[in-house]
């Protein structure tokens, strides 16, 4: 058979006719056999409930994207009706109505700047949350009704073709997988169930969903399906290996040989000393800006005022007023101070040990860097003010830039968090994707180059001349040079106990059904059926050999 190159939901250029994936745990055929209507009617039904549950199912794919809504995936009702037509409120009686409802709704609407409508959160119910999907066709008819009112994405479809050289490396350089692999996730497994309290077979159930989709990714790899795309969004890469956590990334080889990454260090903070510069808002040419980056936000910015002329501050190139709102010279110089940070040592280090005078001891700073660095998503894109005032990393980042977080909150505000992280996002696409590995693979046609957002991967030999270029074109676009840091593959079949800490932290809380019922919408029967019977059969495996 032959294998899907590009993701599924991805609308193909040439052709009207879309791809859809469906649950294969709801039988659309049977629930509209029930209606006893004719046979052309059925058909058409069953294309529009299969189109609807397309778009609300959760997949092990998407599963990351749809967590912060609690996985409920937003349906605009204005569009849908449009494209499902005066079906639409049967349909709806249909999945959501009756004993045994397929969908459920968070009943909550919400918007984001980029659409003209309300929308409302959808996603299956737990029975049909299995996670397996099948691939279906569209009829060009219907896909042209769809395309009428959900236009291709013509931004996805720009990235589609500018990072064409990055998709091609999957079928170049084909990934495979060392076979160690299975003995860590044995191992792995086996640690996080020695943890489990009283026999509690929801904190069992996360671990079987884990290991599950572990090993789903890892089938994947080895079947050749990858599935890379670039999103219209955040113009980052997606594949089955960035989906792949960290830690098992070392076990993933290129034609036989290991892969060493080169990761730009505090990525999201490193980019921030350019984007919080006046003139990446103000500047309307080619190239690294707002403009070119992300036009919808900047012409939101000039619709609404925000960017106004008015003569910069002396000797800094930094705007008195920035979001119609005055910055006083202490927050402005505290702005140059930030965009000055020596990244190419370690930014977390720096800050702490600004923020503390340099007054702990070497292992009080160890403590507090850990602390702050995971908070920094927090720092940067959270926008409940609440929050940001209790939190310790906040409050610690405020003390010693306090202009920088000005600004942060003022775009929260301004822009929105959602457009805000979206802006980061495609300026880390822009440096690594358009500049770096464009340039990298100019000079190495032949070698491959595989991206995982902040991390790019290759041979260890050629590691040398990646590090030289990040260094020398992040350098040249934002103005201070990065820090970076090359990482070896790890082979180890044993986990690290902090890794193992890590996916525990997650999984004790679990311990009733009300907890579990607030995460469910990622666990899948369809994982969970997968890791109990490979570590089952792992656990009997080494009981026999002992």
């Amino acid at each position: 058979m032959k294998k899907k190159e590009f993701p599924v939901n991805r609308r193909m250029m040439k052709s009207k006719t879309l791809t859809i994936i469906i649950p294969t745990s709801v039988d659309v055929k049977a629930m509209v056999a029930g209606l006893n209507v004719s046979p052309t009617k059925a058909k058409g039904l069953e294309m529009r409930i299969n189109y609807f549950l397309s778009q609300v199912m959760t997949t092990n794919e998407n599963w990351k994207l749809n967590k912060s809504n609690n996985f409920y995936r937003n349906i605009c009702s204005k569009t849908i009706k449009l494209i499902i037509g005066d079906d639409y409120y049967g349909i709806m009686e249909l999945l959501t109505g009756g004993e045994d409802p397929v969908v459920e709704s968070d009943e909550s609407y919400s918007n984001f700047l980029t659409y003209d409508q309300y929308c409302k959160g959808y996603r299956l119910t737990a029975k049909y949350n299995t996670g397996e999907y099948a691939y279906r066709e569209l009829p060009n008819k219907f896909s042209s009704k769809v395309l009428k009112y959900l236009p291709e994405d013509a931004e996805t479809v720009r990235m589609t073709e500018r990072y064409s050289f990055l998709l091609v490396q999957y079928q170049k350089h084909p990934l495979t997988v060392n076979s160690s692999i299975y003995t860590y996730l044995s191992n792995f497994g086996r640690q996080l169930l020695e943890r489990v309290e009283d026999d509690n077979q929801h904190q069992k159930n996360m671990i079987y969903n884990l290991i599950g989709r572990w090993l789903y990714y890892v089938e994947k790899i080895e079947n050749g399906e990858l599935k890379p795309m670039v999103a219209g969004t955040n113009h980052r890469l997606n594949s089955v290996f960035t989906n792949l956590p960290k830690r098992l990334r070392g076990f993933i080889e290129c034609e036989g040989k290991p892969l060493y990454s080169v990761d730009l260090s505090a990525s999201q903070p490193y980019i921030l000393s350019k984007v919080i510069d006046s003139r990446f808002f103000h500047d309307t040419s080619k190239g690294f800006n707002l403009f070119s980056i992300y036009k919808e936000v900047y012409n939101h910015l000039i619709d609404n005022g925000y960017l106004i002329s008015v003569p910069p501050y002396p000797n800094s190139g930094m705007y008195p007023f920035m979001w119609s709102v005055f910055f006083t010279p202490k927050e402005l110089n505290s702005i140059l101070e930030y965009q000055q940070i020596p990244f190419l040592n370690d930014y977390y280090r720096y800050v702490i040990s600004k923020g503390y005078n340099y007054q702990l001891t070497e292992q009080e700073l160890l403590d507090k860097r850990t602390e702050f660095k995971k908070s920094t998503m927090y720092i940067l894109f959270d926008d409940n003010k609440g929050h940001r005032l209790v939190n310790q990393q906040v409050r610690l980042f405020k003390y010693v830039y306090p202009g920088v977080n000005k600004w942060l909150e003022l775009s929260h505000k301004v822009i929105g968090k959602r457009e805000f992280s979206l802006v980061m996002q495609r300026c880390e696409s822009w440096l690594l994707l358009n500049k770096v590995c464009r340039e990298f693979l100019n000079q190495h046609p032949n070698i491959p180059l595989f991206t995982i957002h902040d991390g790019l991967y290759t041979y260890w030999e050629y590691t040398k001349d990646l590090t030289r270029l990040i260094l020398t074109l992040c350098s040249e676009f934002v103005g201070v040079e990065p820090g970076l840091k090359i990482e070896p593959p790890s082979l180890e079949i044993y986990p690290r106990q902090q890794d193992v800490d890590e996916e525990w932290v997650e999984f004790k809380p679990i311990n009733s059904q009300d907890r579990f019922e607030k995460i469910r919408g990622g666990v899948f029967s369809s994982n969970i059926a997968r890791g109990k019977i490979y570590l089952s059969k792992s656990y009997n495996q080494l009981l026999n050999a002992a």
